[in-house]
């Protein structure tokens, strides 16, 4: 008997234990082959090395990137397509540095910037009047400027570079070489602006016309796909302007002020990334305060590039799929639902291994979808690729996975 009870309370333990909850396994985080997800034309160069592991986080890769500088952590192929067109601007404005022809525009421009803002601080109104025909625009843009300069309330430099659009050139510059002109590579700050001011010369304030775009775009402009029309507002604009533009814009789709100056003041977003997601949401054409307020909590430029990708794939699914029709936000989980009834969650990554941030995503967009009759089913799409067991996973959840929703980034 008392071996028929012991029998039965090891069979009842046993029971009781495969009826509890047991642990979530998640998948190992074991790193990959670094060509598998890098662009061929920049795996490859004979200023960097790219070593070839990568290193995943469930999201995102990490790479080690071996430069001019030494070796660096790059995490997410797109920050690291970034550094690598920053690299090669800086080589290729190395090469134009030591240039006689740069030595000399470069002493030509310091001696024409210093008279021109001269003749602008004596005679602002007289200084305009000699400009060409649709100049105005600039002047009004730099009357400041050339006050506080004329009153000593302003470096002479500052003022002069105003008057000769010094940025706008350096804007120009930037986009040729495929790098923004608000890169946080100081180096590459330096040369832009030396090589903007020599480009600018002093005959920018009696000639504004015939500037011509690259037919290219550069990296970080391209990933979002940003047209002719766009690209010349970003180079023609100074922050401020965009600023007033952007905001104007979001507050006619429907944001609240408080989510749009959030949006706006976040530091994290240089001004070219915020027109580019402020048009891409005009382009969507609804109420963007769920986008505009996770995006406000982004804080590097890591998490700003996640979301330039996520408007991105979240537009193309709007213009290629089926309109959406509202953004949703839950838990930190971003959606839109389309006119389809598909729930559309974006998620900008390289990798998506089932971990339990991934699992967490599932089960709260598993609640949106059960919360709204309107939710017919759900759809995670990103720009990058998920693993078996993610895909299998999500299945198992009812959501279907789009993987490289932005096309192949090889």
């Amino acid at each position: 008997m008392r071996r028929l009870v012991l029998s039965f309370s090891i069979s009842l333990t046993t029971l009781l234990a495969q009826m509890e909850p047991q642990p979530a396994t998640y998948e190992a985080l074991q790193p990959v082959s670094a060509a598998d997800f890098v662009p061929a034309t920049k795996l490859s160069s004979t200023l960097y090395t790219i070593a070839p592991a990568a290193q995943p986080d469930g999201l995102h890769l990490t790479y080690t990137l071996q430069g001019p500088n030494g070796a660096e952590s790059v995490t997410g192929t797109q920050i690291l397509v970034v550094r690598t067109s920053e690299i090669q601007a800086i080589t290729a404005l190395d090469a134009l540095d030591g240039s006689e022809e740069f030595g000399k525009a470069l002493v030509k421009a310091g001696a024409e910037k210093v008279e021109s803002v001269k003749e602008a601080a004596k005679d602002p109104l007289g200084t305009a009047q000699r400009l060409p025909q649709g100049a105005a625009r600039l002047l009004g843009r730099v009357g400041d400027a050339v006050k506080n300069t004329a009153e000593g309330k302003a470096n002479p430099r500052s003022g002069a570079e105003a008057v000769l659009g010094v940025s706008r050139k350096k804007s120009a510059l930037a986009v040729q070489l495929g790098v923004t002109p608000y890169s946080r590579d100081v180096l590459l700050q330096e040369k832009l602006d030396a090589t903007a001011r020599a480009m600018a010369g002093g005959a920018l304030v009696v000639d504004f016309s015939g500037f011509l775009l690259s037919g290219g775009v550069g990296t970080a402009i391209s990933v979002v796909n940003v047209n002719q029309t766009l690209q010349r507002t970003l180079i023609e604009s100074t922050p401020q302007e965009m600023s007033i533009k952007n905001r104007a814009a979001l507050t006619a789709l429907g944001a609240t002020p408080a989510e749009v100056e959030g949006f706006l003041s976040a530091t994290a977003f240089s001004p070219w990334q915020k027109t580019i997601l402020t048009t891409k949401l005009q382009d969507i054409g609804r109420n963007p305060d769920p986008f505009l307020r996770l995006a406000s909590k982004a804080s590097t430029p890591e998490q700003a590039l996640d979301f330039m990708q996520v408007a991105h794939i979240l537009r193309k699914h709007h213009q290629d799929s089926a309109a959406l029709v509202s953004f949703r936000e839950e838990a930190g989980v971003l959606a839109a639902l389309d006119s389809q009834g598909v729930l559309v969650a974006p998620v900008a990554g390289d990798l998506i291994l089932w971990l339990e941030p991934t699992e967490f995503r599932a089960s709260t967009l598993r609640k949106m979808a059960q919360d709204d009759p309107n939710v017919k089913s759900v759809a995670l799409e990103t720009d990058g690729v998920l693993s078996a067991r993610a895909v299998d996973e999500f299945t198992k959840r009812g959501i279907v996975t789009i993987p490289q929703a932005l096309g192949s980034i090889r």
